[in-house]
């Protein structure tokens, strides 16, 4: 009986959905994955990722601050290739797994422009992926599970599709907690295509919701329990920055309303205090005492946290919009991917200081490849500067995005394109999880949304076909013939 209402439930919603049809061919995956791999080698590593592949095989020097889990899975093929070609392989398997999925489309002009938009976004992600992140291997996840779910609708999953999304899921959530929001969003935006019961909207997103909510404990007890990782309290980054823009706006300190804060030794908000990002409260900014006094009070401070912002909610907004406004009119894009700047650049000597100095500081005893431009680097960035850099990306993305939606919601009474409608609701949803969330405003923050918003308009380009007209496969052993 219940497998036959699934079924029944499964058609329904099948009946009101389109997508392009697809294949999926293993053969070329593991090409897109060499050309990853070859062409971006030995990978592109910010301070930031440098951080994470020294102390993931550093167990002394390994804490939570950034996630154990992205280090552990970057340090997987460490002891064969070092780093970071080892973190690149991971990167480039995983966005040969998303490149297997083939677009089919007939031969006239509109299949072969969707072609043409869907070969250059791939290039352009070739030299993109080339950058070691956990932005970028965020949006590799996505990728793929944007590929899959569509398949759900019409028919059951298989094992290694099952198995491929449900590990999408866990390392979406285990690389960074408050990604268990752009989940939440993203069912928010799509669930009014499915239903028009507010009982079943509400029930469900509350379900979502909780399930999320989850990821917050469970990444806590992952970082402790299976990697031993030192508590280097990374919350500190969102309460510090909301709570000095709450007493800016109130004129009332709210940190010297916490038992134990030392007022008197830390400098005053207003001298540290910066609209787009938290860096001057860190333990690198000027303001580091800040920092410092946190890590004994973190429960205190977080209540009060939460307070605040249900005694202040205007303020809270007010600071919140503010930082939305400066991540998406950031320049700040210009300094990441294959033009931008990499800590271990082989001939930039500011890169190599930075790179020393950290190195000395986390005691690692193992060399760092460089990395050089070679043959493809200046075509490569020329289409990553067209595609995801030109002024204002972040801005023109979220606009793509939200476009996308109102043009899927439009035609909800009569077909639901959902391969357009769930890269449009993610790409919508990161940016809402980085409103809430989000303590600086670099633009590789936005990359998931960047490149949702060219997948969503491409496969609006593309021409559906109903989902008893597409192949019944997706992910299989070996390619589709």
């Amino acid at each position: 009986m219940r497998d036959r209402r699934l079924t029944a439930f499964r058609s329904a919603i099948a009946a009101r959905c389109d997508a392009a049809p697809v294949r999926y061919d293993w053969r070329v995956g593991l090409a897109f994955a060499g050309a990853c791999f070859w062409t971006s080698y030995p990978g592109r590593l910010n301070a930031d990722s440098l951080y994470s592949v020294i102390t993931a095989s550093v167990p002394a020097q390994l804490g939570n601050w950034h996630s154990p889990t992205l280090g552990w899975l970057w340090n997987l093929a460490g002891p064969a290739l070092g780093q970071p070609s080892a973190a690149l392989l991971l990167q480039s398997l995983l966005f040969g797994v998303f490149a297997g999925f083939l677009p089919q489309v007939p031969a006239h002009a509109r299949g072969r422009a969707a072609i043409a938009a869907e070969i250059a976004l791939r290039i352009a992600l070739i030299g993109a992926f080339g950058a070691i992140g956990k932005d970028v291997v965020a949006l590799g996840l996505i990728l793929v599970a944007i590929r899959i779910l569509p398949c759900a609708v019409r028919r059951p999953l298989n094992p290694i599709e099952v198995a491929i999304l449900a590990v999408s899921a866990l390392l979406f959530l285990l690389i960074k907690a408050p990604n268990f929001l752009t989940i939440v969003l993203a069912t928010a935006l799509v669930l009014p295509s499915f239903t028009r019961s507010a009982r079943v909207y509400g029930t469900t997103l509350l379900g979502v919701l909780l399930v999320g909510l989850a990821a917050v404990p469970l990444n806590r007890w992952v970082d402790r329990t299976v990697f031993a990782a030192q508590d280097h309290h990374p919350d500190k980054q969102l309460v510090i920055f909301d709570l000095a823009a709450i007493s800016l706006q109130t004129n009332r300190n709210a940190f010297a309303e916490v038992r134990g804060w030392p007022t008197a030794s830390v400098p005053v908000i207003a001298d540290c205090f910066l609209p787009n990002m938290w860096d001057s409260f860190a333990p690198w900014g000027p303001c580091k005492a800040y920092s410092a006094a946190y890590d004994r009070l973190d429960g205190a401070l977080t209540r009060q946290w939460l307070r605040q912002i249900a005694l202040h909610p205007v303020a809270y907004a007010q600071h919140r919009l503010t930082y939305a406004g400066a991540l998406l009119l950031s320049r700040d894009h210009a300094s990441w991917g294959l033009s931008g700047s990499a800590v271990n650049d082989a001939r930039d000597p500011t890169a190599r200081a930075e790179r020393a100095e950290m190195m000395h500081r986390l005691q690692a005893n193992r060399p760092i490849q460089l990395w050089q431009d070679s043959a493809l680097t200046e075509p490569l960035k020329a289409i990553e500067q067209v595609l995801f850099k030109f002024p204002k990306s972040q801005a023109f993305a979220l606009i793509g995005c939200l476009a996308l939606l109102l043009s899927c919601w439009m035609r909800r009474g009569r077909r639901i394109r959902l391969d357009v409608l769930l890269p449009a609701a993610l790409g919508v949803a990161n940016f809402g999880m980085l409103f809430v969330f989000g303590v600086a405003d670099p633009g590789r923050y936005m990359l998931p949304t960047i490149v949702l918003c060219y997948v969503g308009s491409i496969a609006l380009l593309t021409p559906a076909l109903p989902p008893d007209a597409l192949d019944g496969r997706a992910i299989e052993p070996r390619g589709d013939r």
